[in-house]
């Protein structure tokens, strides 16, 4: 197939570029802002505001589908970062998708996260989201209903749990609990009995495939939206436990050192898991190959 995706400099788009190269012929989209110099792709293509350039772009390569990873991921958000938050999350993907209907692009998959998702104690069905951020990429949903009513173009959406694995650069948990490890030096968290769920990033990989595969066959009973999630939870203070017992360190923490989030989530979303994929790597194990390697 030839796909277009973007986020490829991205700690997910690093990985699925990577394994995707195997089989497929891919074709890069980025912004002049961003720096791609360590991408090592044949076909780049740098999007600057001319959506009918990309159209033709899109036809003259015969691009079967896009995989749009790109995004602004923001905990919480100043006043000054609201424009970089809607032409990142709305406007990018909604420019996508005009010229992907133009191209006559056959399908689309678009990546969003658990965390979109604040569930309330009441943990009610309707869409509440944890951030502006989380705003951001549901208002993109909306701007996709109109393009797969007027077009035969399929779409849907694959919600990630945390991911982690080798070459993370971007802060999380894990990398932290590596950190002190390494240092010895004592962390304030949380009282840590917000729950998470974890995927080592070859799942992930594997199931932006199985997603993939399915919208290029027409799989006609595919959902909107699929989550990709280990179907096991763990407090933050069991994984520390159990990173301290597969990696063979004591972490020292201080629990109760620094409050909740405005708005924590307690309770992952759950949503409808990814038909004809499971998980086969463990947190264990997982958590061995990330110590390892060094990641983080």
């Amino acid at each position: 197939m030839n796909i277009l995706i973007t986020g490829t400099t991205g700690f997910v788009g690093r990985h699925l570029y990577k394994k995707l190269a195997e089989k497929h012929d891919l074709f890069i989209l980025v912004r002049p802002s961003t720096d791609y110099k360590e991408v090592c792709a044949e076909h780049i293509y740098i999007f600057e505001d001319d959506i009918e350039h990309l159209a033709w772009y899109l036809r003259e390569n015969h691009i079967d589908g896009i995989i749009h990873l790109a995004s602004l991921c923001l905990v919480t958000h100043q006043s000054s970062q609201i424009k970089d938050l809607v032409l990142s999350n709305i406007y990018l993907g909604t420019v996508l998708l005009e010229a992907a209907k133009s191209a006559g692009v056959a399908w689309f998959l678009n990546t969003g996260s658990i965390w979109q998702n604040y569930l309330a104690a009441d943990e009610t069905d309707e869409y509440n989201p944890v951030n502006l951020y989380a705003a951001t990429k549901q208002a993109f949903l909306t701007m996709a209903k109109y393009y797969t009513e007027t077009s035969p173009m399929r779409f849907c959406t694959l919600k990630l749990c945390d991911t982690y694995g080798p070459g993370d650069t971007r802060g999380k948990v894990l990398s932290l609990l590596k950190g002190i490890a390494q240092s010895g030096k004592t962390l304030d968290m949380s009282c840590g009995e917000q729950k998470l769920d974890l995927l080592y990033i070859d799942d992930v990989v594997e199931g932006f495939i199985c997603l993939m595969n399915s919208l290029n066959e027409g799989t006609k009973s595919l959902r909107p939206e699929y989550v990709l999630t280990s179907g096991k939870t763990m407090t933050l203070r069991e994984l520390a436990t159990i990173y301290e017992k597969v990696c063979g360190v004591n972490l020292s923490i201080n629990w109760g050192g620094r409050p909740y989030r405005e708005r924590e989530v307690m309770n992952p979303y759950r949503g409808h898991k990814l038909e004809g994929w499971t998980p086969k790597i463990s947190i264990e194990e997982g958590l061995a190959l990330f110590n390892k390697s060094g990641g983080g």
